[in-house]
């Protein structure tokens, strides 16, 4: 699937992002298990829409400050 970095601003590496991943201890590298999963964001993006791991917004928050 895929593999991210926290620094990246994509929905694997968000934590709204309802898709499975698997996530280091760190929350620095993201592991796309399945390529879709829900946004569970605030309003203003992409709330309740399936998306990709590879996608983004302007709502994107990192998985853990």
């Amino acid at each position: 699937m895929g593999t991210w970095s926290r620094e990246m601003q994509v929905c694997a590496s968000c934590r709204y992002w309802c898709g499975k991943r698997k996530i280091d201890s760190w929350a620095c590298s993201f592991e796309v298990i399945e390529s879709e999963g829900i946004c569970n964001g605030p309003d203003g993006s992409f709330r309740s829409m399936v998306m990709w791991g590879s996608s983004s917004c302007g709502e994107w928050k990192p998985f853990r400050d």
